[in-house]
């Protein structure tokens, strides 16, 4: 009867101690990296599709966010493979995000760095096929770039 006392002591101890709700405060992953309290801005003019995938990414509340982004967006296309009659059969598309992040109160600047992201697509024979494969491209591009700037930002600033 003692053992057994024993046996439920420590089951119930294990039990109270796993189940108390403790939770690390520091721990960071993507599920509490709050977008929304950045807020953006484009220095250039890039392509709409581009603003868009940026801001799907962002929430956009600039009246409660703690920093502000300040977005350069470069896009270049690059011929990876040309036939011999001169035309080209695939491109590689690049897109370059210059980010300063700073402070919104006192407009200080916090960090700032480069992020790339890239993607390729093959010529079709219309034209309207290739520019959909060109859009698709961009949008895959921009995510990867607006991922990496992501992840910089959130390890900079929570050092």
């Amino acid at each position: 009867m003692h053992k057994l006392n024993k046996i439920y002591t420590l089951l119930l101890l294990i039990l109270v101690l796993t189940s108390c709700g403790f939770k690390p405060i520091y721990k960071t992953n993507e599920n509490n990296f709050e977008n929304s309290s950045y807020s953006i801005k484009f220095n250039n003019n890039p392509s709409y599709i581009i603003q868009n995938k940026i801001l799907e990414t962002y929430n956009v509340s600039s009246a409660d966010s703690f920093y502000t982004i300040l977005l350069s967006v470069n896009q270049a296309s690059t011929p990876l493979i040309t036939n011999t009659n001169g035309t080209v059969s695939k491109y590689r598309v690049e897109i370059e995000v210059y980010f300063d992040v700073n402070e919104t109160v006192s407009n200080k600047k916090v960090y700032s760095d480069v992020a790339r992201g890239f993607d390729e697509y093959l010529v079709q024979t219309s034209e309207i096929e290739t520019d959909e494969k060109l859009k698709q491209a961009v949008e895959i591009a921009t995510h990867e770039a607006v991922q990496m700037m992501s992840i910089k930002i959130q390890s900079n600033l929570l050092q």
